[in-house]
């Protein structure tokens, strides 16, 4: 696993506290719905949830193995809210994608960089 960091910009006061709370809610219901299969993911989304490594200012700079934890966060988040829509206010929507769509970006430069290819 490389140590190599990589950047994350947000741009938007909502976007910190979005993926905070997605990990939280990850973790929450993690013994039910085995959101991750190891513990380095849970042991990243406690530290990004709870220990101050996602501030609500930028820029971020996460590990692979990090932003990986995000990534499943994120597409389970994504599943959920397909699943079960809510009124939600379109210009927060957009910058909730905004974010996420931009973690995973950099998981799949970060693994593209370690020769790993995905589709």
């Amino acid at each position: 696993m490389s140590a190599d960091l990589f950047a994350i910009r947000p741009q938007w006061t909502v976007q910190a506290p979005h993926l905070r709370c997605t990990l939280r809610r990850a973790l929450a219901v993690r013994p039910g719905h085995n959101v991750w299969s190891g513990t380095e993911h849970i042991n990243n989304a406690l530290a990004m949830a709870y220990g101050g490594e996602l501030p609500d200012s930028g820029p971020w700079y996460l590990t692979r193995s990090q932003l990986r934890t995000l990534k499943i966060a994120i597409e389970w988040r994504r599943a959920k809210r397909e699943a079960h829509p809510q009124k939600t206010a379109p210009d927060i929507l957009e910058h909730w994608t905004e974010i996420e769509d931009e973690v995973i970006a950099a998981y799949r430069n970060s693994c593209h960089a370690e020769g790993l290819h995905w589709i």
